[in-house]
């Protein structure tokens, strides 16, 4: 890209933000503007969530802030094992605030309903997890 252009598109870029500022200066804010209130909850928020992904496994997300211990993960892992359950894919992110995860699962014993398993699991890693 040569200097010629890069200045054209920075003078194109700057005339439409001009053009923004302008029609949002002549908006009258109390007749135009409508503000609703967000259905969203914060990324911040905690969850421990189980439930069936399809007729052989489940999924499990799990948002843990503060959870800035070195063996987060493994007590997860651990916690798992000890249900019973194979572990068929994971994505988990941990830093120095808390882990985001979400895994799915494939119980040993397919006789239990999938909802009374999902309650086990959410117990489970509720006591598991610090």
């Amino acid at each position: 890209m040569d200097d010629d252009s890069s200045v054209e598109e920075t003078e194109m870029y700057i005339n439409k933000l001009k053009e923004s500022l302008r029609y949002l200066e002549d908006v009258d804010d109390s007749d135009s503007i409508e503000i609703t209130a967000s259905n969203f909850s914060s990324s911040t928020d905690d969850m421990i969530e189980a439930y069936p992904h399809d007729d052989e496994t489940l999924k499990i997300e799990i948002v843990r802030s503060d959870s800035s211990q070195e063996d987060t993960v493994m007590q997860l892992f651990s916690c798992l094992r000890d249900l019973n359950l194979t572990v068929k894919h994971a994505n988990v992110s941990t830093n120095a605030y808390g882990i985001h995860a979400t895994i799915t699962v494939q119980p040993s014993d397919t006789s239990t309903d999938q909802y009374t398993l999902c309650s086990e699991i959410e117990e489970a890693l509720q006591r598991y997890l610090p």
